[in-house]
C-alpha cells in the first residue's frame, strides 16, 4: 500500500505563486488504510468478508454482515525510520507517533422482512494515511543550489523576480547583477565548485475520513453497502537546506541556507458502493468502486534565504524572506476499484478464513484545479503544467492484498501480506516493496481485543532542488522502514 510518502523531488515544479507539486497529487491519492487491528493483521484483505468496521472505507457491503451493534476504538503507534545515502555518506533518522486509527459504531437492525436479514448503519472515523517522518542527509560534492536561483531568475529584471526563490536569493546577495538587466551572476564561477551540503526535512499530519455507511443483507446470499466519506487532510513540511565552503576554496562564499515551510489543510467528499455475493456458505466474492475524492485545500507557504560571504576581510550575512502566501485550490484524487475472494472454513473448534483481493487505482485520473478561486493566467499555466506531469509521469497500478485468520475457541491468529505497485510509469522512481503483517486477538462474549504488527519498506530517490539538467541535481537515495503497532478494543452492544 503506501507511505511512504517521499515522492522524488526531481519532479518538483518551479515555485511560482503557489507550491503545488506532483508530491501533493500522490499524497492525497495513496492510502494506508489504518483502521482496526483485525483489518491490519490480515493486511487489509477484507473486501469479501465482514463484519469489521474498517470495510466502510474499503467495501461497505461488509457493514451488512454485522448481526449485533458494536463500537470500536483503535490506537496506532507508528515508527518511520529513514536511511539516506548521498554519494556514500549515510545518515538515519526515526520518528514515532501515536494516535487514533479508528473510532466507530455500527448499529444493527433486523427488518420485519423475510428476505431482508439486516439493515445496518455505521458512523465513524478511519485514518487513511500518516505523514509523520523526518529524514536528514549530508555529504560533499560539486554543484550548488545557487544554480537553481540563477535559472529561475534568468530573463527577469530584479523587479520581476519571483517572490519565493529568485527574489529572496537576490535580496540576500546569493545572486546579483551589475546593470539591472536580466543576466545574473554569483560567487560560483563554474557552478561545479565542491561544497558540503546537508538538509533536514520534517513532515507531520495525516489523511483521515469521517464516514456514514449503510448495508443490507438479502437472503444471506447477497449484501450491498454504500458509504459517504468526508476525508480531511492536514500536512506540514519544514525543509532546511544548507551549503558550506568548509575547505575555504571558493572566493567570497562562506555558506547559504534555504528554508521552506508548507502547511496544507482541507476537506473533501467521496462515495463508495459495493456488494458481497456468497456462492456457498464458505466461498464469497466482493467488489467495490470508489468515486474520486474531491478536495478543497488551502496551502500556506513561505521561504527564506540566508547568505554569508567574506569581502575585503569582512564577513557579512544577509537574509531575505518571501511574503506569507496563502492559496486555495481543488484536487480530485483518482477513482479506484476493488475485487476479492474469501473462503471461510470450520473444523470443529478450529475456524478461520483465507482472503485475497486486488485494488486498481488509476493515478492518471487525479487532477488539480488551481483556477477555482482565481482568474490569474499564471495559475492556469501552473494547472496545465501540473496536470500534464500527472499524465506524463503517473500510471495505473494493481495492488494485491492477502490475509488469513485462524480462530480456536476465543483466540485469534492472523497473518497477511500486501504487494503494492508504484504509481509511476517508471517503477524505479519509487520502489514500493511488499509489506507484511501479523496479529492476535481475543473474542469474549461481548468484549474483544486485537493487536497487530505491520512492516512496510520502500526505497526512493530525493533531490532538494531541480535544475533544467536533472543530472546536475544532487540525488539522495532513501530507504524507509515503517512499523505500525495497532491495538483495538471493541464491545458488542
Amino acid at each position: 500500500m503506501m507511505k511512504r510518502f517521499l515522492i522524488p523531488a526531481i519532479f518538483l515544479l518551479s515555485v511560482g505563486l503557489q507550491g503545488q507539486t506532483l508530491d501533493d497529487a500522490l499524497r492525497y491519492s495513496l492510502h494506508d488504510y489504518f483502521s482496526t487491528a483485525r483489518f491490519s493483521g490480515v493486511s487489509g484483505a477484507f473486501s469479501a468478508l465482514g463484519p469489521d468496521v474498517s470495510v466502510a472505507s474499503i467495501n461497505p457491503a461488509g457493514i451488512a454482515e454485522f448481526r449485533k451493534s458494536e463500537i470500536t476504538f483503535t490506537i496506532n503507534s507508528i515508527n518511520t525510520r529513514n536511511e539516506s545515502n548521498l554519494d556514500g555518506s549515510i545518515a538515519s533518522e526515526s520518528k514515532r507517533t501515536t494516535g487514533l486509527g479508528n473510532l466507530s459504531g455500527v448499529f444493527h437492525y433486523d427488518p420485519p422482512s423475510f428476505n431482508v436479514k439486516t439493515f445496518n448503519l455505521a458512523v465513524g472515523y478511519n485514518q487513511l494515511a500518516n505523514y509523520n517522518e523526518t529524514f536528514v542527509y549530508g555529504g560533499r560534492g560539486p554543484g550548488t543550489i545557487v544554480e537553481r536561483f540563477l535559472e529561475v531568475a534568468e530573463t527577469n529584471t530584479p523587479d520581476e523576480l519571483d517572490a519565493f526563490e529568485g527574489g529572496p536569493a537576490f535580496d540576500a546577495g546569493a545572486i546579483f547583477n551589475f546593470d539591472g538587466g536580466t543576466t545574473y551572476e554569483s560567487d560560483f564561477i563554474t557552478l561545479n565548485e565542491v561544497v558540503s551540503r546537508d538538509e533536514i526535512v520534517e513532515r507531520s499530519g495525516s489523511l483521515s475520513e469521517v464516514f456514514i455507511a449503510v448495508g443490507s443483507n438479502i437472503n444471506n446470499k447477497f449484501s450491498w453497502g454504500a458509504t459517504v466519506g468526508f476525508p480531511f487532510a492536514s500536512f506540514e513540511e519544514t525543509r532546511s537546506y544548507s551549503e558550506r565552503d568548509d575547505a575555504n576554496e571558493i572566493d567570497f562564499f562562506d555558506n547559504i541556507r534555504f528554508d521552506q515551510v508548507l502547511s496544507t489543510t482541507g476537506v473533501g467528499f467521496n462515495v463508495k458502493v459495493g456488494f458481497i455475493y456468497k456462492f456457498t456458505r464458505q466461498l464469497r466474492f466482493g467488489a467495490a468502486i470508489h468515486s474520486k475524492s474531491y478536495y478543497f485545500l488551502t496551502d500556506e507557504f513561505n521561504t527564506s534565504v540566508t547568505y554569508s560571504f567574506t569581502e575585503d576581510g569582512s564577513s557579512q550575512t544577509l537574509s531575505a524572506d518571501s511574503p506569507f502566501s496563502e492559496f486555495e485550490y481543488e484536487f480530485e484524487s483518482p477513482w479506484r476499484a476493488i475485487a476479492g475472494l474469501g473462503y471461510i472454513y470450520s473444523f470443529g473448534d478450529v475456524k478461520g478464513f483465507f482472503s485475497g483481493e486486488v485494488e486498481y487505482v488509476n493515478y492518471k485520473s487525479g487532477a488539480f484545479n488551481l483556477t477555482a478561486n482565481s482568474n490569474d493566467p499564471i495559475d492556469q499555466f501552473f494547472e496545465d503544467d501540473l496536470n500534464s506531469e500527472i499524465d506524463n509521469f503517473l500510471s495505473s497500478a494493481l495492488n494485491i492484498r492477502l490475509g488469513t485468520e485462524l480462530a480456536y475457541k476465543k483466540g485469534r491468529l492472523r497473518v497477511g501480506a500486501a504487494i503494492p505497485r508504484s504509481p509511476f510509469d517508471d517503477e524505479t522512481a519509487w520502489d514500493l516493496q511488499p509489506s507484511y503483517s501479523a496479529g492476535i486477538g481475543y473474542r469474549g462474549n461481548r468484549i474483544y481485543l486485537d493487536a497487530a504488527f505491520t512492516y512496510r519498506p520502500s526505497t526512493t530517490n530525493y533531490s532538494p532542488y531541480r535544475l533544467l539538467d536533472d543530472n546536475r541535481s544532487p540525488l539522495v537515495n532513501l530507504s524507509t522502514d515503517r512499523t505500525v503497532i495497532t491495538f483495538t478494543f471493541g464491545s458488542k452492544l
